[in-house]
């Protein structure tokens, strides 16, 4: 598990997973935006909630896992 995530602002968060490969999918409902990452072959959608003025680093962990970040990859993007 990796140390010391953030709690971040989810432009912040945006900007970290665009350079993970991430790209934006599609307007969701309500505050909330789809986001995808493709690896591999499979596709990855998840919803951000932009709405909110911060994210807590639990929220930011559960995002990067489910895009299929793993812990150094993580770490990487969080320098």
């Amino acid at each position: 598990m990796p140390k010391n995530i953030p709690s971040l602002k989810p432009k912040e968060l945006i900007r970290i997973l665009g350079k993970g490969g991430c790209k934006f999918y599609r307007e969701g409902k309500g505050d909330h935006r789809l986001y995808i990452r493709e690896m591999e072959g499979k596709k990855r959608i998840v919803p951000i909630d932009v709405g909110l003025t911060e994210l807590s680093p639990p929220y930011v962990l559960r995002i990067f896992r489910q895009f299929g970040f793993t812990d150094e990859e993580i770490q990487k993007l969080l320098e």
